[in-house]
């Protein structure tokens, strides 16, 4: 596994998260304080820059990013002076944790709530069961690393309120997966993606939900 900094890292990707939180609610991707977003800062030990708990999205700043790092029992624990009050991380943590973990090559993990992907969680999803949403290709699954003519195959986790025993699932699919598409759904609940960086990241989730508005329209248009 790759050890040091997450190649490509730099101060700049703070900033970035910021903007993507920003254009994330204005689509009404992040509506309230729903969502979370994080970048690595170093794989081993593995550290990572979140956005806090409760916080409206639309109007952060780089410096309320909370830095969580592994001081060697797996846990992620805040970077914060002495005596300092300790900040809340996203309550989803353990999920980019996993994913950041399992992805050596991994520099930022975007979740959001968009309502097409949500729907179409919900639809074919099942709250007791991994499910695959099936889709067979048109242009935009090249966004998401499908090749021409190939099933895109994009899981739906159910979306259980143990936090961890999400991360444990979709940290066993990564590992099982090794081709998997950048992106993950959970059920009746919302898509988180990854890429090397932040722009890569905000790209695929775009692709993920206008492939979701897609199946969904065609579904409706059928019916």
């Amino acid at each position: 596994m790759k050890k040091g900094p997450s190649a490509g890292f730099s101060e700049s990707w703070l900033q970035e998260v910021v903007d993507c939180g920003k254009q994330f609610y204005d689509r009404r991707w992040m509506y309230g304080t729903a969502g979370n977003l994080s970048v690595k800062v170093n794989q081993s030990p593995l550290e990572i820059a979140i956005t806090p708990s409760g916080a409206h999205k639309g109007s952060l700043k780089p410096t309320d990013l909370i830095h969580l790092k592994d001081k060697g029992d797996g846990k992620l624990e805040p970077q914060v002076k002495k005596g300092a009050e300790l900040p809340i991380p996203s309550a989803e943590t353990a999920i980019h944790q996993a994913i950041h973990q399992t992805l050596p090559g991994c520099g930022a993990v975007f979740h959001v709530h968009p309502v097409h992907a949500t729907l179409l969680s919900a639809l074919v999803g099942n709250p007791q069961h991994r499910q695959t949403l099936e889709i067979e290709w048109f242009e935009m699954l090249k966004c998401l690393g499908i090749g021409e003519g190939e099933i895109g195959m994009l899981p739906i986790f159910p979306n259980w309120q143990d936090i961890p025993k999400v991360a444990q699932e979709v940290h066993q699919y990564l590992l099982q997966t090794p081709n998997a598409p950048p992106a993950i759904l959970l059920y009746n609940h919302g898509v988180t993606a990854w890429g090397r960086n932040p722009e890569q990241a905000r790209n695929h989730l775009e692709a993920v939900e206008y492939v979701c508005e897609y199946l969904y329209l065609k579904k409706q248009l059928k019916s």
